[in-house]
């Protein structure tokens, strides 16, 4: 369980510099990358301390809120992705920022499903 927490917590930590650098980019525009960015990076560094301590429903919930903010970052993405191919080429910094939030999710789900199992 100590690698499945530390592996939390650094998606957590890599989630709130994500959402930081996306915020920092546009300042004006760009808040709800730092909400959802540095609001999940905390749950996911709290549910890993869970985890490392033992809390029995810490994994079941990290699954669960992963897969749902997977979710979430494939629709973001579509949508800016959508954006830049019509001609909005200044999105293209945003969907890549997503893009990696989404790769990170989506590398880290399996690992908590095959630990929670």
């Amino acid at each position: 369980m100590k690698e499945v927490a530390r592996w939390l917590i650094i998606y957590g930590l890599g989630l709130i510099a994500l959402g930081t650098t996306g915020y920092l980019s546009n300042p004006r525009k760009a808040k709800t990358a730092l909400y959802s960015g540095g609001g999940f990076g905390v749950v996911a560094i709290c549910l890993g301390v869970l985890t490392r301590r033992g809390v029995s429903w810490a994994l079941p919930t990290a699954l669960f809120l992963v897969a749902l903010f997977s979710l979430l970052l494939i629709w973001r993405s579509v949508v800016v992705w959508k954006a830049v191919a019509a001609g909005e080429r200044r999105k293209a910094f945003v969907g890549a920022l997503l893009a990696l939030m989404m790769l990170f999710s989506v590398f880290l789900l399996p690992y908590l499903f095959l630990a929670w199992r």
